[in-house]
This record gives structure tokens, sequence and C-alpha cells, in this order.
């Protein structure tokens, strides 16, 4: 069955444990590391969305290009990586309409997903669905259906659904734009993170369990992982002791992890899932 898979393209310094460290003119790795990811799907005949931060886009335009060229989808994932609890609908409407101009500039194609810094999105923020449809966008991947210390909305469906603007918990067949939550891996009640990124870094065997398990279910698996966590050289930021064992534990196997992934599920963009599945 095929799943789905998510680049986010940022750097180290967007993550929410080290935003607040980024002074002046900050290191810009992207365009080296993304080149990894690229390599990585063409041998292993994979495709993706790639969810790029819009000041990534601004400064390397061509980066665009070359992950179009390559058979992938681009999408949104905000103008500088802030989260949708310190935006408002205005900033997230201009952002939007910004980054759809340069991708059509640069690729011809309109942006028809987003993703929220840091999986904003929950019952608080919901009110970023309506600014997405408004935008036109087709769907949104930024709710995470287990609760963490940061982010995620615990009895959320595990699978692609409609949500209620209500409540975002509902679904709601009426609805016209679909919600992608991420991977997660139920057990006894209990729903556990597992969608890449740390998780994958942190408990692989449990990625692998639940990519598994949802896809027995009928659904594909939306997996991410980040462009930076395939760099030998992401820069070592300064942070407290969890913050630097969230962002880097077991960095350094990252690109092992995700080969491996490769090679054992299939993958594609959300493009080519909704078109394959009469969703759009």
């Amino acid at each position: 069955m095929e799943n789905i898979l998510t680049i986010d393209v940022e750097e180290v310094f967007h993550v929410e444990y080290a935003r607040n460290l980024r002074r002046g003119e900050s290191v810009f790795r992207t365009p080296y590391n993304v080149a990894i990811v690229l390599d990585l799907l063409d041998y292993y005949g994979a495709k993706a969305t790639f969810f790029v931060v819009g000041e990534v886009a601004e400064r390397f335009p061509k980066l665009l290009e070359e992950i179009m060229r390559r058979g992938h989808e681009i999408a949104f994932h905000s103008y500088d990586h802030t989260p949708l609890w310190d935006k408002n609908p205005e900033q997230l409407e201009m952002e939007i309409e910004a980054f759809d101009k340069l991708l059509v500039a640069t690729t011809g194609d309109r942006c028809a997903g987003f993703r929220a810094p840091s999986f904003s999105l929950d019952n608080t923020t919901k009110w970023a669905l309506d600014v997405l449809e408004g935008a036109g966008m087709l769907y949104d991947s930024s709710l995470f259906p287990a609760k963490t210390p940061l982010y995620g909305l615990s009895n959320a469906p595990i699978r692609p659904y409609k949500p209620s603007r209500s409540n975002l918990s509902i679904e709601d067949d009426e609805g016209g734009l679909w919600e992608f939550p991420l991977a997660v891996y139920s057990f006894l009640g209990l729903r556990i993170p597992a969608a890449g990124g740390f998780y994958l870094r942190f408990a692989p065997s449990l990625v692998w369990r639940a990519v598994k398990k949802i896809n027995r279910l009928g659904s594909p698996a939306v997996i991410f992982i980040h462009n930076w966590e395939l760099d030998s050289e992401t820069p070592k930021l300064r942070l407290n002791p969890y913050k630097s064992f969230v962002t880097y534990h077991n960095i350094e196997k990252t690109v092992e992890l995700f080969k491996r992934l490769l090679r054992e599920f299939e993958f594609t963009s959300f493009a080519e899932y909704m078109k394959g599945a009469g969703m759009v």
C-alpha cells in the first residue's frame, strides 16, 4: 500500500526549541541537504510532498524548480516557522498569498497543501482551516492525533477525513478541506506519536509498527522527516539538555533509518495519493 512521505524543508534554527536563538544572518544549508533527500528518493523510486518554509523558498527559488523537476510536490510550511498559536488569520492569509505567488512564478503551479509549524493545529487554532480553504487549499497535514507536551489532539481521527470547523475531532462529510493526520501507534487505548522526525530517531521500530498497523486499517500512514536531520554538518545549537536531546538524538543514524523506510514501504505525495483515491 502507498503511504505519504513528507519532507519539512527548514533550517535547524526554525525548530520550535531553537527559534528564539536565531541571531542575525543564520547559516542556511537547505540546498545541500535537500539534494541528499532528492537523490535518495530518486534511488528508491519514491515520491514526496515537500513542505517548504517561505523564507527558504524566497532565498533559493531554484530549489523549488529542482524539487518539481524531480517529480515531487511543493506545499507550504509558513513563512518563518512561527506556530499558529502566535499568528492571526490575516498574517496566515498574507503568507499563503506571497508563497503562492512565488511558487507560480517559479514553477507555474499553485500550492494545494499546508502544514503548520510545530503541528500547531488544534481546537484553539482551528481558524486556520477557514483561511486555507479560502486560499484554495485542498488539504492540510498539521494535526497529530495524540497528545504531546507541545501539540496534539488525542481524540481526532487517525485516517484522512474532513474536519468539522466547530471541533476538529469530529468529521464533517460536507467539509471542503481534507485533513491528513500524522501517523500514531495505537496500543491499549493509548496513542503514541510515530510519524518520523524525533520519533524515527528515538524509536524506529515503533514507526515501522505504526505504518503497518495503519495500512492494515486501510489508510496511508503520513510520515515526515526534516532535511536538516539528514545533514552530517547540521549546526549544533546551544540548547538545554532536554531540547538538545529532542533535536539531535541519534541524528547521525537518520540517513540509514530513512533508507530503510524507503526500502520497506511505498511512498508517494499528497497530490498523487489524492488523485489516485479520487479525492480531487
